[in-house]
């Protein structure tokens, strides 16, 4: 064990040398076990676990490249940008400790959900490991929480809401056609705030049950009849990032908006991306799974969102620091499959078969992630989204 995580540590190490002395541009380091959830002394004092996580390779890359001698007048400012679904609370620990924050940023997008605590229960769930509600301005620590997509009811509630001044909008039992009068009064899918470019605005498209974009949800309630707006006798509390949405629509908004001017303004020397493919659509490192058996998904990427991620920090890397860029693997796991019937009971041809037998998980996404992710550090200004477009 020792061994393999000296190893890893090595060759990871090697990598981010022969970045900074400019030998590569870039590099993307495909290491196990992933280390965002491992703080300092490992298991953080108020955390369940380690998620998988025994050594923070992305911190401790950070800290060497900012206190070796040899690299310092290559490196006086590392960004850290942690992109998987779950928070990086050990990376946030470690750089909170750090000697001199303001040579360190450490960013965050992440699923956040925490269920109300119901009465005579002890059971509370929340969304591991439940940390990255709020910013750290004084540590140069930017954490911004995703709505994932089980809440879909109480986000699209959150949006009108905010759309109609404090009043919840109703639909009437019977519907009519909509007229033009109705239709300048519909519902907006968000606030004027976190209107997005409508160049870089990924394809939204209609989920299973188990999850439902925001957006989508919001522009086809205003499809209906006229809405009634009513003011409550008490409105109910949303969290703030529930304006975001849900889904691609919110990621890539929470990277255009709060993670690309915090690099340009934080102007780095490096960039460290822990990049975790477990958001990806289907992934069960962002599900939610129930007792039942059955599973909701928080996130919905697709191996586009990856490679528009890393063309877009790779922009700015060209910017401020010469376009060094490591990326370092994280989480990813891949698809629950279908079930696969067991073997017939009593033999023969009898359908009615034992309990399901247990496939190995579908990487096929997850392989496609990584690889579309790898392509845009290689080439950050080839578009594939352009190129489609061109194609139809």
């Amino acid at each position: 064990m020792f061994l393999h995580f000296y190893c890893v540590v090595t060759h990871f190490l090697q990598l981010l040398y022969s970045v900074l002395v400019g030998r590569n541009r870039n590099a993307f380091c495909i290491v196990r076990p992933p280390g965002h959830h491992a703080g300092i002394n490992g298991l953080l004092s108020d955390a369940e676990s380690c998620g998988f996580c025994l050594f923070n390779n992305v911190a401790a890359g950070a800290m060497h490249a900012l206190s070796d001698e040899k690299h310092r007048p290559r490196c006086e400012r590392c960004a850290i940008v942690d992109i998987d679904a779950h928070h990086g609370n050990g990376t946030e620990e470690i750089v909170k400790k750090c000697h001199d924050s303001g040579r360190l940023l450490f960013f965050s997008v992440h699923i956040y959900d925490h269920d109300k605590p119901k009465k005579g229960s002890e059971f509370n769930y929340k969304f591991y490991p439940g940390t990255g509600a709020e910013d750290d301005v004084a540590h140069n620590i930017i954490n911004v929480p995703i709505a994932p997509l089980w809440r879909e009811k109480e986000v699209v509630k959150s949006i009108s809401l905010a759309s109609n001044g404090g009043a919840t909008v109703t639909e009437p039992r019977q519907t009519r056609q909509r007229s033009k009068e109705d239709a300048s009064r519909r519902i907006p899918s968000l606030p004027d705030l976190t209107k997005y470019n409508s160049e870089e605005q990924p394809p939204i498209t209609k989920h299973n049950s188990t999850g439902t974009s925001a957006s989508s949800v919001a522009s086809d309630s205003s499809q209906s009849s006229k809405p009634r707006a009513t003011l409550p006798s008490e409105s109910p509390h949303y969290p703030p990032h529930y304006l975001m949405g849900t889904g691609r629509l919110a990621y890539r908004r929470a990277i255009q908006h709060r993670l690309l001017p915090a690099l340009r303004a934080f102007n780095p020397d490096l960039i460290i991306l822990s990049t975790g493919l477990d958001a990806a659509r289907g992934d069960v490192g962002n599900a939610r799974h129930y007792n039942n058996g059955t599973e909701a998904m928080g996130l919905d990427l697709d191996p586009e969102d990856y490679a528009w991620t890393a063309r877009k920090v790779c922009e700015v890397a060209d910017i401020c620091c010469d376009g060094r860029v490591v990326s370092v693997l994280e989480g990813g796991y891949g698809r629950t499959p279908p079930p696969v019937p067991g073997p017939p009971l009593f033999g023969g041809d009898d359908t009615n078969g034992t309990e399901p037998v247990k496939q190995k998980l579908d990487k096929s996404l997850f392989s496609e992630c990584a690889i579309q992710h790898l392509k845009g550090l290689i080439d950050p200004y080839y578009d594939n989204d352009d190129e489609k477009r061109k194609r139809s």
